[in-house]
């Protein structure tokens, strides 16, 4: 055992002589973290900035049955869900007086989105079975992720409105009534709009975490999402700059000599093994001290922070060490490495960080070992204890355990 560490520490000391390597393992990490957690706006969550929409509602006023009063208009409504103050941060209104200016606004580079409302909204919310109207939506095409966001809410705005149309149909039938125009379906659909019932489905709520535990319902900031992908991807490269040296030596002719002397081959390659997973897990140290003192960055609990930091380092150097087994040059270990790192870090989620995702990329993400690793860090920063964290580190320590175990035996059948 100390024949072990001796080498590892001499390689060790080695990588902190390294000056190219040490800025790939921590400056680099730290600077794009930085910079894409302060693009996105340094805070508490996310800062998107509003999307600009122009309004123009040409909606008019039906004529009002003899002995009745005039239904309100849906357009007016339809306006003041829009401009409500639930959707200020999203949705910055300005309304105008009529389509062709909403349209100017939007071709002028002032406005993501018109949203044109026809002049017989109110009067095919009323009207008899079948009417039809459309909302228009004049959109710049650059501005996608503001026009989806605007979509979004014009189109849960119009289902409302569809839904308290066909329920008065549905009532008037029920009642015996001809037809949707029948006073009582008019009534049904005034009071929806009076009171507001198109607005009250479009509630906008912060996402919260999946977890349970005293912080929960804490936010992390971007800078904080963004560093914990970037450090799981680069301790992938940290592992390799160290593993890279058994080649390097294997090379120099140094690694054949030490298998010459009464040093087993197990504790020579042991001695290595165990230095990729130290600077692995040094590197991921000095990587959330300076977090937590630059950036401000809550990891989380302590035990569920150390498990994390030990089953990455183990994921990673056992990754690195599969590589170096299968090639024979330094040369081939960078390139192929690379490659190997990068496809799993698109494929893992590493640069979006902790951000959740859906889907079909969800599923994927889950079958890659540092996917697991980030769903580990999200639920760690939203206040998971160690028995959450763990849950989500049975598949890396698999992964880790078999990265090992194929190294050794290749290392093996080469030193035999």
């Amino acid at each position: 055992m100390t024949k072990i560490w001796a080498i590892a520490w001499k390689d060790l000391r080695s990588t902190m002589r390294n000056v190219p390597a040490l800025a790939m393992m921590l400056l680099a990490p730290l600077a794009l973290a930085g910079l894409l957690g302060f693009a996105f706006g340094g805070g508490d969550t996310f800062q998107i900035a509003a999307t600009k929409v122009a309004l123009a509602s040409t909606d008019e006023r039906p004529a009002a049955a003899a002995g009745e009063a005039a239904p309100p208009l849906a357009g007016d409504t339809f306006a003041g869900i829009l401009t409500s103050e639930s959707l200020k941060d999203v949705l910055d209104v300005t309304e105008v007086a009529d389509a062709a200016e909403a349209r100017g606004k939007v071709d002028d580079g002032d406005a993501a989105v018109a949203v044109i409302v026809p002049r017989d909204f109110t009067s095919a919310l009323y009207g008899a079975a079948g009417a039809k109207t459309a909302v228009e939506l004049y959109v710049n095409p650059t501005q996608e992720f503001g026009t989806a966001i605007a979509e979004s809410v014009v189109t849960q705005a119009l289902l409302d409105f569809n839904g308290a149309r066909a329920a008065a149909a549905v009532a008037t039938a029920m009642a015996g009534g001809g037809g949707v125009h029948d006073a009582a379906a008019q009534a049904a659909a005034a009071r929806f709009v009076r009171d507001g019932g198109a607005s009250q489905g479009l509630v906008l709520t912060d996402r919260e975490p999946l977890v349970t535990g005293e912080d929960e319902g804490d936010k992390v900031a971007p800078v904080g999402l963004i560093l914990a992908g970037m450090m799981v991807f680069f301790m992938f490269f940290g592992a390799s700059n160290v593993a890279r040296t058994i080649l390097t030596e294997d090379a120099a002719g140094t690694l054949p000599r030490m298998l010459t002397t009464p040093t087993s081959t197990g504790t020579i390659l042991g001695g290595k093994f165990s230095s990729v997973f130290l600077t692995v897990t040094v590197q991921t140290v000095v990587l959330l001290v300076a977090g937590r003192i630059l950036f401000g960055i809550d990891w989380g609990s302590l035990d569920a922070v150390t498990l994390l930091t030990l089953v990455g380092a183990a994921v990673a150097s056992g990754l690195a060490l599969l590589i170096i087994a299968v090639v024979r040059t330094p040369g081939q270990a960078g390139a192929i490495g690379a490659g190997v790192y990068l496809v799993l870090a698109l494929l893992g989620g590493n640069f979006t960080g902790t951000a959740s995702t859906s889907g079909v990329y969800a599923t994927v993400q889950k079958l890659t070992p540092n996917g697991w690793l980030l769903l580990g860090w999200d639920v760690a920063m939203h206040g998971g204890d160690l028995a959450d964290v763990a849950s989500k580190l049975v598949v890396p320590l698999v992964f880790a355990v078999v990265f090992f175990a194929v190294a050794v035996l290749r290392f093996r059948r080469r030193y035999a």
